[in-house]
């Protein structure tokens, strides 16, 4: 993706619209990665990101396509969904469809500018720092990074020859995060028929887009 970005020019409007504007972005997978301020088991140089969320994600975390699965999360914020609806919320696990998919390895400190210390470490890539221009862009920056779902121990899948040696060490994995108004996925949402995420997304937009208000610019 972001090879093609890159040939495509872009990156820097994608990182404008994501940093600078701070515009709503929604990342899944690949995505996830590019919203990522740092991004490991990676070349040097070997994958370009955008930013806008401070965290180090895991590339390919769960190995080759094979290793694809399913797994039931439980999504807490979900249950906002039904203030729109004026239902009772639907609490039922939602289904994760992961493919070859990274996971969120770290939270890491808010940082107005590039992430340093990520830098420094091995097969490590890390985003360059964009100035936000509008009020509520710099406010968005300055918003801790959310978790906002994981991957319960008990839906972990690994092949049967290293599935006792595996387990724990993916117990817990992040698998959805959100910081401000930019948010990324592990999984696929789009792959499914269940549309929750995408009706509480569109809440978010709906609200995010009433803050901008002020600043008198668009908010997607």
């Amino acid at each position: 993706m972001s090879l093609v970005a890159a040939r495509s020019q872009l990156l820097e409007p994608l990182r404008d619209f994501v940093k600078v504007h701070r515009k709503l972005t929604w990342g899944t997978c690949a995505g996830l990665i590019l919203l990522a301020e740092s991004a490991n088991r990676t070349k040097k140089g070997g994958q370009d990101l955008i930013g806008g969320l401070d965290v180090r994600v895991n590339r390919n975390h769960f190995g080759r396509q094979t290793e694809s699965f399913e797994a039931n999360l439980d999504l807490p914020f979900l249950s906002e969904t039904a203030d729109l609806q004026d239902v009772q919320p639907d609490i039922s696990p939602f289904k994760g469809v992961f493919i070859r998919a990274p996971i969120v390895e770290r939270l890491l400190p808010l940082a107005r500018n590039e992430q340093l210390e990520e830098a420094a470490k091995a097969e490590t890539v890390i985003a360059p720092s964009r100035t936000p221009v509008a009020n509520v862009a710099r406010e968005m920056l300055n918003q801790p990074v959310e978790i906002m779902g994981r991957l319960p121990s008990c839906e972990l899948k690994s092949s049967e020859k290293d599935q006792a040696s595996t387990t724990t060490e993916r117990s817990g994995d992040i698998v959805a995060v959100r910081q401000g108004n930019v948010f990324g996925t592990s999984f696929h949402p789009e792959l499914t028929q269940d549309a929750r995420i995408h009706v509480w997304w569109l809440q978010q937009v709906e609200t995010l887009c009433e803050m901008r208000k002020p600043d008198s610019t668009s908010c997607t």
